[in-house]
Formats: C-alpha cells, sequence, structure tokens
C-alpha cells in the first residue's frame, strides 16, 4: 500500500516519483504545477475536502497534503471489485466534475491535452490505484497532475476500464465480462449519467489508445522501458473492446 506512516520514497509511482515527507508528499513538478495548484485550491472552495492541498512548488518539486488511507496497487485486493466501491467512486467523480465547473482557464496549462467538449475537468487517472480507502470506504483521490479539460464520459468510461473491469485479461479475482454490463450499468446511475453501455466502450477505446501514446512519449523522455510494455497492454485492451463493440 501506498499509505506507509513512514516518511520515504512511495509505491506505486509510475510516471512520477512520490516521496513522503511527514503529512506532506513531494513530487516532480512541471509547467503545469501552478494550474494544477490553483485547481486545487478551487476544488477545496467548491467543497471537495477529499483531494490534496497544495503547500508549495519548492525548485523542481511540488508539495502536497498527503491523504491518509490504503491507496490498493497491482493486483488489486479482492475488496476493491465490490458493487459498493463502484458505486462510491462514480459518486465521488461525479461530485469532482460538478465541482470543476466555473474554473477559470485563462492562463492555464495542462500536462494533458485538453479534449471535447470540455465539459469538465478531468481528472485522467481516475482509477483504483489513484483513490484512498479506510475500511473499504473511499476517502480520497490522488495524483492529480494529468488533469485538463474534457468531458465527463472521457473520466467515466476510463474509470469503468478500471473498476467494472473492461480489460482483455481479467484478474482472477475480478467480476468477469459476465457482469460488465451490470456493473456499467451501476456506475453509470451512481454517477448520475444517461451515457450507454455502447458509449463508454466507445469512449474507452479511444482513451486507451491515447494512453498508449502517452505511455511510449513518457517511457522515451523518462528512460522508462517497461512503460511500453504499460503501452501494449493499454492496446491491446483497446483492441478487445474494440470487438466488443463491434
Amino acid at each position: 500500500m501506498s499509505d506507509v506512516t513512514t516518511d520515504g520514497l512511495l509505491p506505486g509511482g509510475n510516471m512520477n516519483a512520490v516521496e513522503r515527507d511527514g503529512a506532506t508528499v513531494l513530487r516532480v513538478a512541471g509547467p503545469w504545477t501552478p494550474t494544477v495548484h490553483r485547481y486545487l485550491d478551487y476544488l477545496a472552495m467548491a467543497g471537495v475536502s477529499w483531494a490534496p492541498q497544495p503547500v508549495a512548488v519548492e525548485g523542481e518539486r511540488e508539495r502536497l497534503s498527503f491523504i491518509e488511507g490504503d491507496v490498493p496497487l497491482y493486483p488489486l485486493p479482492d475488496w476493491v471489485w465490490r458493487d459498493s466501491v463502484l458505486r462510491d467512486g462514480a459518486r465521488r467523480l461525479r461530485q469532482l466534475h460538478d465541482a470543476s465547473i466555473g474554473f477559470a482557464l485563462d492562463d492555464a496549462v495542462w500536462q494533458s491535452r485538453t479534449k471535447v467538449p470540455s465539459e469538465v475537468i478531468c481528472h485522467n487517472d481516475f482509477a483504483p490505484h489513484n483513490l484512498a480507502f479506510v475500511d473499504g470506504a473511499m476517502v480520497g483521490a490522488i495524483d492529480f497532475d494529468m488533469c485538463s479539460p474534457g468531458p465527463r464520459l472521457w473520466d467515466i468510461a476510463y474509470f469503468a476500464t478500471r473498476a467494472v473491469p473492461l480489460t482483455a485479461d481479467t484478474p482472477a479475482n475480478a467480476p468477469g465480462m459476465d457482469q460488465a454490463r451490470r456493473r456499467v450499468a451501476l456506475l453509470l446511475a451512481a454517477y448520475g449519467s444517461e451515457a450507454t453501455f455502447s458509449d463508454v466502450i466507445r469512449l474507452a477505446v479511444i482513451r486507451l489508445y491515447d494512453l498508449a501514446e502517452i505511455s511510449r512519449q513518457k517511457a522515451q523522455e523518462l528512460a522508462k522501458p517497461h512503460l511500453n510494455d504499460e503501452a501494449d497492454m493499454y492496446e491491446r485492451d483497446a483492441r478487445f473492446l474494440t470487438g466488443l463493440r463491434d
């Protein structure tokens, strides 16, 4: 778990090394960091109390408040696949999206490309591995550095791929594809979306190909060749969902 109680490098960081320092965490900053910090401040004003709070930018690193809780690592534990986790995550995602409405985009700089329609600020990696839990109940979300404007369904579809799950190789302890339609319907109802199963699959395919492209870029920029393996996995899942859609 990434909720270790001692200071030091936290496990689970894939594209950004994260170090705990008391009640805060340190992460590599970038040109987008001031925008993300402004957004996190905005979320707090809008009533989202379960996102990290920005503390400072210190040279090439940012300092954020530490979110207490269990952040599940892969392979995901059995309790992550409960219907209650899927419902709670969908409700929190709706709260996050609604809270972002009205955020000023003047001079904003994002690490991720913006998408159309830009309805809300998307988290862009809203999945169990970026959520904090206490006794199986969600208490927070982390890793907002990839956020950017986009459609609500962009985040919904990706959350579905990871939490339903919608993948070519279903983990042994996860619900199978025979449960996919029921669980996607549960997710959409909890979020309050009128999207369909087909809508989710269509956007999930696009999202996975986009994530594969980002992973290959980061593999080269960060000299992390294992990200190419992850890109292969995303593309495999995208092809699987394309077949399901067809």
